[in-house]
C-alpha cells in the first residue's frame, strides 16, 4: 500500500498508478495523476486527419478517376488505420503516470518498453508550464523539467488537467525540499 499525503476523491486508486516497489518505505506520495483523456486525441490527431482526408479525396475524386472497385478497400484501410491509431493511443494513455513524492518526481510511460524518468526534488533546476491554445481551451497544460547538469528539458508531464494547481503543488514540494533545517546554535 502506497502512503499518500492526501488521497483525494480525484485520485482514489493511487496503487494502480504507481508500482509500490518504486518507492522507499518512508517516501510519501503527494499525488499520482494520469494525463487527461484528451491525450488520446492529441496524439492521434495527425493520423486521423490524414486518413480522413484520404477517404474524403477518394469519395470526391474516386468516381472521376474510376476507383469504384478500390474505393471500398481505401475506406476500410482508412478505418483500420484510424481505429488502430486510436487504440494504440489508449494504450499510451493507460501506461502513462506522473508522480510527485516528498523526495522526487517521476514520469512512467511506455506500452512495449517502459520508460521511467525520476529525479530527486533537489536536482530539479527549473520547471516550465507550457499552455498551448488548444490546451488552454480544454483546461490542460504541459509541465517541463530540467535538472542539474543539463541545459535541456529532460521530461514532460503532458496534457495535465488543472496545470496551474498541479504546478503550484510541485513548486511547494520543490521549495520544501530545498529548505534545509537550521543548524543548532552552539554556546561559547
Amino acid at each position: 500500500m502506497v502512503k499518500t499525503q492526501n488521497q483525494t476523491a480525484s485520485n482514489p486508486n493511487i496503487d494502480e498508478l504507481l508500482p509500490s516497489d518504486l518507492l522507499a518505505e518512508d517516501e510519501i506520495v503527494i499525488f499520482a495523476i494520469k494525463p487527461s483523456l484528451w491525450t488520446i486525441l492529441f496524439v492521434s490527431f495527425r493520423t486521423v486527419l490524414y486518413a480522413s482526408l484520404l477517404a474524403l479525396v477518394t469519395f470526391i475524386v474516386g468516381p472521376a478517376i474510376h476507383l469504384a472497385g478500390l474505393s471500398s478497400y481505401i475506406y476500410r484501410a482508412c478505418g483500420v488505420v484510424v481505429f488502430a491509431r486510436l487504440g494504440f493511443a489508449v494504450l499510451q494513455w493507460a501506461s502513462r503516470s506522473y508522480v510527485l513524492t516528498d523526495r522526487r518526481v517521476l514520469r512512467i510511460r511506455g506500452v512495449f518498453t517502459i520508460d521511467i524518468f525520476q529525479s530527486s526534488l533537489g536536482r530539479i533546476q527549473n520547471t516550465f508550464l507550457v499552455l498551448t491554445l488548444a490546451q488552454r481551451i480544454l483546461g490542460l497544460g504541459n509541465i517541463e523539467f530540467t535538472t542539474a547538469g543539463t541545459a535541456q528539458v529532460e521530461a514532460v508531464w503532458r496534457h495535465v488537467r488543472h496545470p496551474l494547481d498541479v504546478h503550484r503543488q510541485l513548486l511547494r514540494a520543490l521549495n520544501a525540499a530545498t529548505v534545509t533545517p537550521a543548524a543548532p546554535a552552539t554556546g561559547v
